[in-house]
């Protein structure tokens, strides 16, 4: 018998000043081996992640940080969903994400924030999990 379910799609990005690679492409492999579709970008300008958002169909954003702007990047994420009607579509950060930059990532919306050591199981049955939700199949 075939799977007729879609598979979940997620963007996975961090910014193109972001040198390091490895946990975001960690992160990419465990979501493709939970049968899910990971899109895996490098951008520019926070409305860029939200271009491809749109562009790829995707159920939840997934952004990396490790060199600070997380805040500041974030918000204009939610600003930029905001104004193209999709603020629904859940949002995860991670990374070196400050404790004091938590309560802010949260008050703009942020759904889930993992640091470094996350189990990867956690980070995978969060993104099933927001998938679902925002599909309306929780």
């Amino acid at each position: 018998m075939h799977d007729t379910k879609p598979r979940p799609r997620v963007l996975l990005t961090k910014s193109f000043i972001d040198s390091h690679d490895r946990a975001i492409e960690t992160i990419a492999l465990a979501l493709r081996d939970a049968a899910m579709e990971v899109v895996l970008i490098d951008y520019e300008q926070p409305e860029d992640v939200v271009t491809v958002a749109l562009q790829e169909d995707v159920d939840v954003i997934g952004i990396s940080f490790m060199s600070g702007g997380q805040v500041e990047t974030t918000q204009k994420i939610f600003a930029e969903l905001q104004r193209r009607d999709v603020a629904d579509l859940p949002v995860v950060v991670g990374g070196i994400i400050r404790p004091f930059d938590e309560p802010p990532l949260r008050e703009a919306g942020v759904k889930n924030i993992f640091r470094g050591g996350a189990p990867l199981s956690e980070v995978v049955a969060t993104f099933e999990t927001l998938s679902r939700t925002y599909r309306g199949l929780a």
